[in-house]
């Protein structure tokens, strides 16, 4: 099977205030931004099976989400996947699962002998996950270092990143999941 060279995988909860600051920036990039060669951008609420076949289907695969470590709200990381990895469980998820999440997609494709793909997390420290939409002030604030992040990797990877001449502000793409 070919695979496609790669993806963004944003992973999180609109309806938990800065729960979908992984969504936001999915759309975001997707928005206004234009990436040559292309990359895929995928919105999270991809579970089970989807999430199998789509970490089967590419070579490199960054996800965006967020990470409760002990730390100021806004804080960036990014983790290589062996790093990745060791922050869940080695348990093996069943395949048929609801719950299924990447590194339990990686537990069970790893099982099986199947090549993993590269896979990177870009996380941010949420504020608040209190059941609200939007994002917290201190998100809000670090939304375009989160976003600058992911297109500062793209062209270490020699992609490049257009930015639109008309570009959708961050309220309006918050605006966006209301609907």
């Amino acid at each position: 099977m070919n695979k496609k060279q790669y993806a963004i995988l944003s992973n999180g909860n609109v309806s938990k205030k800065d729960m979908g600051i992984a969504l936001y920036a999915s759309k975001y990039l997707e928005l206004n931004y234009r990436f040559s060669p292309s990359v895929d951008i995928i919105h999270g609420d991809t579970e089970g099976m989807n999430l199998l076949d789509i970490l089967m289907s590419y070579e490199e695969i960054f996800v965006l989400g967020v990470i409760g470590v002990d730390d100021d709200p806004g804080a960036l990381y990014q983790f290589p996947m062996d790093k990745f990895r060791n922050l869940g469980t080695k348990e093996i998820p069943k395949e048929d699962s609801t719950e299924l999440d990447v590194l339990g997609c990686l537990n069970i494709l790893e099982s099986k002998g199947e090549k993993l793909p590269k896979v990177s997390l870009l996380a941010i420290v949420p504020s608040t996950t209190k059941k609200e939409s939007g994002l917290s002030p201190a998100l809000h604030h670090s939304f375009g270092a989160y976003v600058f992040m992911m297109v500062k990797i793209l062209e270490d990877k020699k992609i490049t990143c257009d930015e639109i001449e008309k570009k959708q502000l961050l309220d309006s793409v918050i605006e966006s999941f209301k609907k």
